[in-house]
């Protein structure tokens, strides 16, 4: 049972990627109060590794005027599974393809604010696909030997957080853990 109760909702906004809710509802104890949701589709990424690097974009990032070094992800098209987005995603933006894959972990990244679902995965890529990027799209393909990657993320200097949970989740597996 909720602990609060949905008393109604409105969509208050709307761009082409979120949908802005703001629902007025009842706590558990009694208060009423409203509550905004800014609601995002799911997205996968996937750490890709090939050798003995890992495969990374330089992705600029417009709101703080970076450049922010990231796995491959992106938004999941409708009636594409979780596996099939960051497979996709990882051809379009770095031009690899998966040779295998399997699931780090799955969490909802901003759960004060939305029921988004982040999907990401861990494989083995090889060079051969094509790169399709969105237009607006300022990014960069690098590969970074496993062992300095864990040393650029004690050193802070991977600050976006879907890599870092997923270079935390990988640490452990036999074929990343041997390069440290």
């Amino acid at each position: 049972m909720p602990r609060w109760k949905k008393k109604s909702s409105k969509e208050v906004g709307r761009s082409s990627i979120f949908t802005m809710v703001e629902d007025h509802v009842i706590m558990k104890d009694g208060t009423e109060r409203k509550y905004t949701i800014v609601e995002f589709p799911d997205f996968a990424g996937i750490l890709p590794i090939h050798e003995d690097k890992f495969v990374f974009i330089k992705n600029y990032r417009y709101p703080i005027d970076e450049f922010v070094l990231e796995l491959p992800a992106g938004l999941i098209d409708e009636g594409e599974t979780p596996s099939e987005a960051a497979e996709r995603e990882l051809e379009e933006e770095t031009g690899f393809l998966v040779d295998d894959m399997e699931e780090l972990c799955e969490y909802h990244p901003m759960a004060s604010l939305n029921t988004q679902r982040a999907h990401l995965f861990v494989g083995h890529v090889k060079p051969g696909g094509a790169k399709s990027r969105d237009d607006g799209e300022d990014m960069v393909t690098c590969l970074i030997e496993i062992q300095k990657v864990y040393n650029m993320l004690l050193r802070r200097e991977i600050e976006h957080p879907h890599t870092m949970i997923a270079l935390f989740y990988a640490k452990n597996l036999p074929y990343v853990a041997k390069h440290l």
